[in-house]
């Protein structure tokens, strides 16, 4: 079975014990999705999520090395130092979705009509946590306003993880961001 590892921030440029086919790497073309800085992590970061609200981008993908679901699953829940549950999987052949309530499994589906060597595709499936509110701008001050909070180690870590997400993430925040402190994406 081949399985596709969706990928959109740190995992890209920081994939620890993911185990994924080195040698092809990541991939740019992974399904459309909407994904945006609206989640703070343990360490204070503003990391990318799947958001209903923001715009669609290109994710990246990579080949797992493990030949089941399971594994793979796993091996991305150890990763990502979460439950089994935060990661999300869709199998081609049985139309099995560990998430029924997954907004964007069409975007999955339609993306896998152009792959047809992929069997399933497994991703991180954590929520936003930013608080909520109903004017987009004042959601974006309130961002820019945790990031300009940050001092030390811990703004460099948040700076970092802003930076190298992939280049292709060019979602509104981080645009924004941009603007306000000059992070511009590296290029890995």
């Amino acid at each position: 079975m081949k399985i596709a590892i969706l990928g959109w921030g740190s995992l890209v440029w920081n994939p620890k014990s993911l185990q994924y086919n080195q040698e092809i790497g990541w991939q740019k073309n992974g399904p459309m999705l909407p994904l945006e800085f609206s989640r703070i992590s343990n360490d204070f970061r503003l990391t990318l999520v799947l958001e209903p609200t923001a715009k669609l981008v290109q994710s990246l993908y990579a080949i797992s090395t493990n030949t089941t679901i399971d594994e793979a699953v796993l091996n991305l829940a150890v990763r990502e130092g979460s439950a089994r549950s935060a990661i999300g999987y869709y199998g081609k052949y049985t139309n099995e979705t560990k998430l029924n309530d997954f907004k964007y499994i069409e975007n999955i589906k339609e993306w896998l009509t152009i792959h047809p060597e992929i069997d399933a595709v497994i991703w991180t499936n954590l929520k936003a946590n930013w608080k909520k509110t109903d004017r987009v701008k004042s959601k974006k001050r309130d961002r820019l306003e945790h990031l300009k909070a940050l001092d030390g180690s811990t703004k460099a870590i948040a700076e970092e993880y802003i930076r190298k997400a992939p280049f292709q993430i060019t979602t509104n925040f981080r645009k924004e961001i941009e603007n306000e402190f000059k992070w511009y994406p590296i290029e890995l």
